[in-house]
């Protein structure tokens, strides 16, 4: 063992709940040896019983995927509880998803609402906006309100999510939640369709197709379709994807047509895709 593993142990043998839960962490990634979660549990459980919330945590994950120990779903709510009323976010987001999924715990989306708003609170987390979007536009465990989801929606896109892009670009389509503004919706989608997202690739090109909140091209209808088509997986949805983007091709000069299944090939490339 090195030098600074054996000070650590020193520190952790003394009753210092720091050191104590950074010892767990050496065992549970085997950074001085083989991994050994029997010897990280052990030293997550003495840091916990001194207020370590991470060392909780921890624990909370070891018992929700079986790591060292026996899966317990109930126990792994038992230490994310633990961790998250003093303030832990991430285990604050863990119990929002065990009370949103019945994983461990009797569903209630009325509690997984409130710990995905503590962690919200905390952190910012887009995936944690998303979650309370969602939970607004259905009504799950909060009454229904599509403003407020579009609000949620809109906090998540402004990070790059692209789930909540095409969400909040819906919203403006839609006018759900949100003024009608197809303009909005564009943009969004666009950002969405940039990141690779095929549902926003086939909204982009259908509004290229129709010239509602960008200027009409048949070009760029298709060329969006033929990306959407070519990203989403085989199945029905992909040939309604296909089918528009043939559509879109008997507007264009067949030599347009190739040009632009050329620029497709490139964009893929370009994007790493």
């Amino acid at each position: 063992m090195g030098q600074s593993l054996v000070d650590l142990e020193k520190q952790a043998e003394r009753g210092d709940a720091d050191a104590e839960f950074r010892l767990g962490m050496e065992f549970a990634a085997g950074r001085n040896g083989p991994v050994d979660m029997g010897q990280a549990l052990e030293w997550y459980r003495r840091a916990a019983a001194r207020g370590n919330v991470n060392a909780m945590y921890n624990l909370g994950v070891a018992y929700r995927n079986g790591l060292g120990v026996k899966r317990d779903d109930a126990e792994a709510v038992k230490w994310y509880r633990r961790a998250a009323e003093p303030g832990h976010p991430e285990a604050r987001f863990a119990l929002g998803v065990a009370y949103a999924t019945g994983r461990g715990v009797k569903q209630d989306y009325g509690k997984a609402a409130y710990w995905f708003r503590k962690e919200e609170e905390r952190t910012g987390n887009a995936l944690t906006e998303v979650f309370l979007g969602e939970m607004y536009a259905n009504a799950e465990g909060v009454k229904k309100d599509d403003a407020e989801a579009m609000r949620w929606y809109g906090k998540a896109a402004q990070q790059g999510n692209v789930v909540a892009q095409c969400r909040l670009a819906n919203g403006y389509l839609m006018g759900s939640g949100l003024k009608p503004d197809a303009g909005q919706a564009a943009a969004w989608f666009q950002k969405a369709a940039d990141r690779g997202a095929s549902p926003a690739q086939y909204q982009l090109g259908l509004l290229y197709e129709s010239g509602e909140g960008v200027e009409q091209s048949y070009a760029q209808a298709y060329f969006w379709l033929a990306l959407a088509a070519r990203n989403e997986p085989v199945g029905p949805a992909q040939e309604q994807i296909a089918a528009r983007r043939d559509e879109a091709a008997t507007h264009l000069k067949p030599g347009v047509v190739l040009a632009t299944d050329e620029q497709v090939k490139e964009w893929k490339l370009d994007n790493g895709q």
